[in-house]
């Protein structure tokens, strides 16, 4: 009979504090009706590009400077001087939108009005668009006066660019500590002299007949940078929970 009431007992209880299965449409009906003011995105967008530092913008773009200079002075290496700049141009951009949690600064952001993750999200798409307007100021400055079709320049620059950005966000989603900077800055250094030793030491793998391998070598690092960024912005949610 113990038992029975025990058993009954331990029923009742689950069944008092078991929490009920949460109603989607009943959370988002309270969260739409809760007073407060509301933001557009293309405000919340322009807010958060005020809160990137002048100098990410100033230096971003002054990397146009030297490979401006090598159209005029040096017309046959304008590509490669541009390839050797892209990976600092994806450092530029990690260590930016990363800048919180490099910081120690990721747990405050989390008592912000806006989540972490939508942060992160505006930050990061800022500063792709960025760097997507300069590469493709690189690109018609790299064709050699025609002697490497746009196609091909705007890989061989796009390869080390992502190269460094996935290497980047990799160490700084496993290293959270302000010294990784050091890490992503060797990083970007590697792939930049490694890009021009490959240019000087086996100068045949940017020949025409290699297209291939250089298409599949950006669709693979495409997949990993998005896949970096998402493992980013669930790491972010986990921080949420355990806080």
């Amino acid at each position: 009979m113990g038992r029975k009431k025990s058993r009954e007992l331990i029923q009742g209880l689950r069944e008092i504090f078991d929490a009920p299965v949460p109603d989607q449409g009943r959370k988002r009906r309270f969260l739409w009706a809760y007073p407060g003011p509301r933001l557009p995105l293309w405000q919340f967008v322009f807010i958060q590009m005020s809160y990137i530092r002048k100098r990410t913008w100033l230096l971003s773009l002054s990397l146009l400077l030297p490979a401006l200079s090598a159209a005029y002075a040096v017309d046959g290496d304008v590509l490669w001087a541009a390839s050797a700049l892209a990976p600092f141009l994806g450092l530029l951009a990690v260590t930016e939108s990363m800048r919180s949690a490099l910081y120690g600064m990721d747990e405050f952001e989390m008592s912000a009005r806006f989540s972490l993750k939508s942060v992160l999200l505006a930050r990061m798409g800022i500063l792709g668009l960025l760097d997507a307007f300069i590469l493709c100021c690189f690109i018609p400055l790299c064709d050699g006066g025609g002697r490497i079709s746009l196609f091909r320049a705007g890989l061989y620059i796009l390869v080390p660019y992502l190269m460094t950005v996935t290497a980047s966000l990799w160490l700084t989603r496993c290293f959270y500590s302000q010294d990784i900077i050091y890490g992503c800055m060797g990083v970007a250094v590697s792939v930049s002299g490694g890009n021009a030793f490959l240019h000087m030491a086996a100068d045949f793998m940017h020949q025409n007949s290699n297209i291939v391998v250089w298409v599949s070598l950006s669709l693979f690092l495409f997949w990993k940078t998005a896949q970096e960024i998402y493992r980013m912005i669930r790491q972010t949610e986990e921080l949420v929970w355990n806080l």
